[in-house]
Parts: structure tokens; sequence; C-alpha cells
């Protein structure tokens, strides 16, 4: 009998580590993007998953900026998401918005399996500003290098 009820505890035990899912796989990244709004002026927009990098525009001011789709590696994707800690995102606020006014926005979109994160205008003393600057520059590093 005594057999019986650790053979039982055993085998609940092993169902609940099975169906449970760890923090890293809930965390993983499926893509980022980084837009910005120039009122009437048109708009830029850069979205990185594991295996593409894309970038389009639109508007008077965005003559210079780069339209393609392209196939990424995944050594550049992991260096990208490397640097995103998920639990400071989620302490991250966002500023004010300021496209109904027609000025410029600033808006970074990170998508997970269970959530999207989005920020505008990301005040320079918040905590998540930082990470995100970092992440701009790479962004950017990574236009440069694919265009």
């Amino acid at each position: 009998m005594k057999l019986l009820k650790i053979g039982l505890l055993a085998s609940a035990f092993a169902m609940l580590l099975i169906s449970c899912k760890t923090v890293a796989q809930n965390s993983t990244i499926e893509s980022i993007t980084l837009r910005n709004t120039y009122g009437r002026g048109g708009f830029t927009s850069i979205t990185a998953t594991k295996d593409s990098l894309k970038t389009s525009s639109a508007g008077g001011r965005m003559t210079d900026y780069p339209n393609f789709n392209k196939k990424m590696n995944a050594k550049d994707w992991e260096k990208l998401v490397s640097g995103i800690n998920i639990s400071s995102l989620e302490k991250t606020k966002s500023g004010e918005r300021r496209g109904h006014y027609d000025g410029p926005d600033e808006i970074f979109t990170i998508k997970t399996p269970e959530k999207e994160y989005e920020f505008y205008n990301v005040a320079k003393e918040d905590q998540g500003y930082k990470q995100l600057e970092k992440l701009k520059t790479n962004l950017n590093n990574l236009l440069s290098q694919y265009k």
C-alpha cells in the first residue's frame, strides 16, 4: 500500500513538471520593432525576428531610408535579444504620445509568446531607458550592416 502511494505521488509530481513551463521558455522574444513617426512628415520602421530584418518608410522626410526585407543570421539575432531583460520591461513606463499633435514618437514593440510590450517615448530617467536606447543602437547598426 505504501509503495502504491509513493508511486502515485511520484507520477503526480512528474506530470506537474512536464506540464509547467519555465520562465526562460516564457520569455523568448519573437520580434522587436522600432518605429519613429514624424507627424505628417512620415514614419520609419525596423522589425527584427529571429530570421529576418525588415525596414519600411513613408513620407517626404524618408527619401534616404532603405526599404528591404532580408534574411538575418542567428548570431545577429542572439546579439540583439541578449541585452533585453523582460523583468525590466515590466517596470518600464511609456512617456507622453505626441503623434496626435503632429509631433515625433519613438515606439518600441517587443513581442513574446505571452505578451506584447509597447513603449512610447520612454523618458531618459526611466530605468528601462538605457536598455531600449541600447536596443535602438543595435537595430540601427544591423540596419547599416544589412542594407
